[in-house]
């Protein structure tokens, strides 16, 4: 496995990280705008179904990476995070490029 392959795995790993906490905040804005704000009800529909399209999204974008060593989908084996290791082949996931462990 290079290194070339575990800087795209981390890379990975912290958009989704990322996606996940900006998901988490629209969550609470769009809360807070349906409860505190006086809008339509076509609006509050748009806004939940987005909403719930987003996290369709987000759910499938965890289940796209695979190891690069065996094509093991990755999102099977942990929630958010890198594995340690593949749970299929072994490959060490969380290395730095210089071959230590993190």
């Amino acid at each position: 496995m290079s290194a070339n392959d575990l800087t795209r795995l981390r890379q990975h790993h912290n958009a989704t990280i990322g996606l996940f906490v900006a998901f988490w905040l629209f969550v609470l804005v769009s809360i807070g705008v349906i409860e505190f704000f006086e809008i339509s009800k076509r609006t509050q529909d748009s806004l939940i179904g987005t909403l719930f399209g987003a996290a369709i999204v987000l759910s499938l974008l965890q289940f796209t990476k695979r190891c690069p060593n065996c094509r093991a989908n990755l999102g099977w084996q942990v929630r958010l995070s890198i594995p340690k290791n593949c749970h299929k082949c072994g490959a060490g996931l969380r290395q730095r490029p210089n071959g230590q462990g993190r």
